[in-house]
């Protein structure tokens, strides 16, 4: 064996240091990432269990009430005014639950990768027209007063399913930060009949632009606890976001403090050759309670 001069013995010794040394450094490195990782879960297990606690009260809360007025109805019916003043209950309940299950189930679907857009030519203002009165009972409660602007005439190859969910979710956010007695604006537009954008402009509470991400988020609310005063389970948002990348397009936000937010929506037009349905009536089987098709929007 030959004998290693000093000089060598010290340069390997340096050597041995060296990589120790950055073999230290990487487990640092990786312990970081590991307490970065670790307290990541943390918050998205706090966020989970507030999401189950909040969609607990947003599921039993109107299927109580359901059962209730459903009861009381079938035991003593009273006269046809306390009849149909039960019933329109019944029916604002029955709309939250069933508004809310949908959610749960597209974020179910979007989480699985199961959702996958179904195109098809669609009569986007009869669209809108169609969600817009599904919300009459909410937007009548809260005195508020509604304005479409359509710009586009024409069929526009999409999903229709999503395009409603998408519209559905953007309503009822606008419905709910709202003032009393506010407006909401629906504005369609298209550029070239090839991108089509929706806005829904409300004249709410606004919200700051640091919070512009934070609400796509899934189950983060901006309010949160049981003191907050505004419903929801913080998918709604997130759905739309999800379901609006699946065809290819964008989200825009615009809002001011007190003065209201513009949602919008920008999706570029399918290609004929991925058409699977068609519509020429205004999409009217979307909105039809009694069809389980998946292009059903409610």
């Amino acid at each position: 064996m030959k004998k290693l001069t000093d000089q060598q013995i010290i340069d390997e010794l340096t050597k041995r240091f060296e990589q120790n040394r950055i073999a230290v450094r990487e487990q640092e490195r990786l312990m970081d990432q590991l307490e970065e990782v670790n307290k990541k879960l943390m918050k998205s297990e706090s966020v989970k269990s507030q999401f189950l606690s909040n969609i607990r009260n947003e599921i039993n809360n109107p299927l109580s009430s359901i059962l209730g007025l459903a009861s009381k109805l079938s035991q003593k019916p009273g006269d046809l005014e306390q009849v149909m003043y039960t019933s329109s209950l019944i029916h604002q309940e029955a709309f939250s639950l069933d508004f809310q299950l949908r959610n749960i189930f597209t974020a179910a679907e979007l989480e699985a990768g199961e959702l996958q857009p179904n195109f098809g030519t669609v009569d986007v203002e009869s669209l809108v027209r169609g969600v817009l009165g599904k919300f009459e009972h909410l937007i009548t409660k809260k005195k508020l007063t509604t304005k479409l602007n359509c710009k586009y005439q024409q069929g526009f190859v999409t999903d229709a399913g999503m395009l409603g969910s998408i519209v559905r979710n953007l309503v009822s956010n606008a419905i709910e930060y709202n003032k009393e007695s506010g407006s909401i604006t629906v504005e369609i537009s298209s550029e070239e009949d090839k991108m089509l954008t929706i806005k829904v402009i409300d004249t709410g509470i606004g919200m700051h632009e640091k919070d512009y991400s934070i609400i796509f988020d899934r189950f983060v609310q901006l309010e949160t606890g049981v003191t907050k005063s505004h419903l929801g389970h913080g998918l709604g948002l997130t759905v739309t976001k999800a379901q609006v990348e699946l065809l290819q397009g964008s989200v825009q936000v615009e809002c001011i403090i007190n003065e209201g937010c513009s949602m919008g929506i920008t999706i570029p037009q399918a290609e004929e050759n991925d058409m699977h349905t068609f519509s020429d009536s205004g999409n009217v089987f979307f909105f039809d309670d009694e069809d389980d098709t998946e292009g059903e929007v409610f």
